[in-house]
């Protein structure tokens, strides 16, 4: 019997992220991970019992390396709240487009309560809402509810990404997003 081995989990994990970043969940085939990984089949099963599964750790994966980068980034960047909200929704928008199926099934909170995904979401609203109030304190935001407000900025991506034009890119989105939530619809902020 084959002994699990880290590298080739990870080949697998590579493999399935670029399939599924291309194709929707029920148009990839296990056969064509294991060929792209340089795999047997067999061999998917002894780091995951199925497909579903192997998706989920992905989804797992991608979506606490997102944000522990973020984190990273939020750590860094302890001046401006502006320019650390700026690089949090470019790395939110850039992943959605990096994998858009990916980002559609965290929509979902697929990785279920417990999970790395799961607990990734919850410090991903953290550290917004952390942005938030910095940015409340220092005078460069004005948010009676940056709770609120953190709770909504995945979902301001999530909807652009899924149900608005195919034609804006990727800078577009990200510029359009910051510009809302700067200076939101207020009339006077706008000029």
């Amino acid at each position: 019997m084959q002994k699990p081995n880290e590298q080739k989990r990870r080949r697998i994990l590579a493999a399935a992220a670029g399939l599924f970043a291309e194709r929707p969940f029920h148009d990839v085939r296990l056969e064509e991970v294991a060929a792209q990984a340089g795999v047997g089949k067999g061999t998917i099963y002894i780091y995951f019992p199925g497909k579903e599964e192997l998706y989920l750790a992905l989804v797992d994966e991608g979506f606490t390396q997102l944000v522990a980068q973020l984190s990273e980034r939020h750590i860094q960047a302890q001046g401006s709240a502006r320019a650390a909200l700026r690089a949090i929704l470019a790395a939110l928008v850039h992943f959605a487009v990096e994998f858009p199926h990916l980002a559609e099934l965290m929509r979902s909170n697929a990785g279920g309560p417990g999970t790395r995904s799961s607990k990734a979401r919850s410090e991903l609203t953290q550290m917004l809402e952390e942005t938030l109030r910095r940015g409340i304190r220092r005078r460069e935001f004005s948010d009676p509810h940056p709770e609120l407000t953190a709770l909504c900025i995945p979902g301001l991506v999530r909807s652009v990404m899924l149900f608005g034009p195919r034609t804006l890119d990727e800078r577009g989105v990200t510029r359009h997003l910051v510009r809302l939530l700067e200076r939101g619809l207020n009339r006077e902020a706008a000029r």
